[in-house]
């Protein structure tokens, strides 16, 4: 049906058939139902506005089949899912059978550096700070910042990619320390307390990244 006029005509043609009549009372019921049920979920939605109230309604109308899920910008990307990080939260929209409604934005930075870890417990200052000026001389002289890491890193990473990291994720000083350089510098990290030592070089510009949160339920169910 393409809107209520439509409906209401079709109503009104099937119950001009004498059947029909006869189960007037059961069908008036019936769709007494759906339309209050369909108008009482659809409120009970509109002051749906956080995580917690979210989950209070996928508990109090389990029929409907909700559930809340994320997605980021920097992986989801599809011709549906990229124009609503531009909406804002409170933004309903149906797909179908489905009804979605975004109840959460958050925009964050994120970094991405690879590191090379030299071990405080196991090597004494004048060591570490002999051996990461060999690194740097060694980079500076064109040696892959993967190779080094191979030879020198006392974690056992084979390369040294963090991959992407959210701001507030790290250890401060080493949040700190990377944010003050630019993609292809190099630098390096010390943590004392922790006997932690680094070279690092910042393989990747910070980008901006927005995570929504979706609560989606089925129509009519």
């Amino acid at each position: 049906m393409k809107n209520d006029k439509d409906l209401q005509s079709y109503i009104r043609l099937f119950l001009l058939r004498p059947v029909a009549k006869q189960l007037l009372p059961a069908i008036s019921s019936c769709l007494l139902f759906l339309c209050s049920f369909g108008q009482t979920t659809n409120k009970q939605l509109a002051n749906v506005n956080t995580i917690d109230q979210a989950n209070q309604f996928i508990q109090s109308y389990p029929k409907l089949d909700g559930r809340l899920f994320t997605i980021t910008s920097d992986k989801d990307t599809s011709d549906i899912t990229l124009p609503l990080f531009d909406k804002k939260i409170g933004y309903t929209f149906p797909i179908d059978d489905l009804t979605f409604k975004i109840i959460e934005s958050i925009t964050y930075l994120e970094f991405r550096v690879s590191y090379i870890y030299l071990d405080g417990s196991q090597l004494s200052i004048h060591q570490i700070d002999s051996i990461r000026k060999v690194i740097l001389d060694k980079f500076k002289n064109g040696v892959y910042f993967f190779d080094l890491v191979k030879e020198y890193t006392m974690d056992g990473s084979q390369n040294g990619d963090l991959g992407w990291f959210e701001e507030n994720v790290m250890h401060k000083e080493f949040e700190k320390a990377v944010k003050l350089y630019k993609k292809g510098e190099i630098f390096t990290v010390d943590i004392p307390d922790k006997k932690w030592y680094y070279v690092t070089l910042k393989t990747f510009d910070d980008r901006t990244t927005k995570k929504l949160t979706i609560l989606k339920i089925r129509n009519g169910k």
